[in-house]
């Protein structure tokens, strides 16, 4: 990930006054047309300070909310929905479940196998329907409410394994089987589509009429008032265009990724 400060553009000059103008509103809500709202993620939770902060300041409205995982043993987010509701924020769980570090890019150093609980050799569907369950438990202790999304997150791979596909597609089977929470993907725009057909098709072999939301990251020419369709994958209900970049609103830096996201997915609205 590229390590920048954040510049300011004309573009996003006018991009924020319009969310000022909005978050000036009762409701404090900036919705850019076509309903989309912009969010951020981060791997630490920041603290109920700063998130008080920046949701008094920033144009941001929903946060990514990090589960542990096989891949992200980190428990910072653990206990603090109850809090972030309270300030305002909407929220969206993250499950980085286990990753294939065969294909992934050569260029990035930060790769490697990181013991039993996040290697390829877990990529089956016995782990995969294991992995749900966790999922399924955690969510249920942190209170999520029954039918939140939650994403399942691969990172960006070379090329797609079949052991992978078998991964996720057991993770989705399981998570629909128990048939509380929405299993959802998060995926880098380089393997979307054979994932996300996994996904689907572990939708329609449970017989539902929907289908999984799809949050994608991608680079690109992304403000806050840009829409998830805007990131080239008409699919997408999140779009993740900005990585790893320093802001600061009241005085507080934070490193995040940057999103946008359709009002329609549940959690992202503060309150609903």
């Amino acid at each position: 990930m590229t390590r920048r400060l954040l510049t300011r553009s004309p573009a996003v000059a006018l991009a924020l006054a319009l969310v000022v103008a909005a978050c000036s509103s009762a409701v404090r809500t900036p919705v850019a047309p076509g309903g989309a709202l912009p969010g951020f993620d981060t791997r630490t939770y920041p603290g109920d300070a700063a998130m008080r902060t920046w949701r008094d300041t920033s144009p941001y409205r929903w946060v990514g909310y990090y589960l542990p995982a096989p891949c992200y043993t980190g428990t910072s987010w653990v206990g603090t929905r109850e809090r972030l509701a309270s300030i305002g924020w909407g929220m969206v769980p993250l499950f980085v479940g286990e990753q294939d570090w065969s294909v992934i890019r050569p260029d990035d150093a930060a790769v490697a196998e990181q013991g039993a609980r996040c290697t390829s050799r877990n990529l089956t569907a016995a782990q995969g329907a294991a992995d749900a369950a966790v999922a399924d438990s955690i969510l249920d202790a942190e209170g999520f409410p029954p039918g939140t999304p939650v994403f399942l997150d691969v990172e960006r791979m070379e090329r797609v394994t079949r052991a992978m596909e078998e991964y996720v597609h057991a993770w989705f089977t399981e998570m629909l089987e128990r048939g509380r929470y929405t299993p959802s993907l998060y995926a880098h725009e380089r393997n979307v589509t054979p994932l996300f057909e996994r996904a689907r098709a572990a939708f329609e072999t449970a017989g539902r009429s929907d289908q999984p939301f799809l949050w994608v990251a991608r680079a690109g020419d992304m403000t806050v008032t840009s829409r998830p369709s805007d990131s080239g994958i008409l699919s997408a209900a999140i779009w993740q265009g900005r990585f790893d970049v320093d802001e600061t609103w009241g005085g507080v830096t934070l490193r995040i990724d940057t999103n946008v996201a359709s009002i329609a997915v549940p959690g992202i609205m503060p309150g609903r």
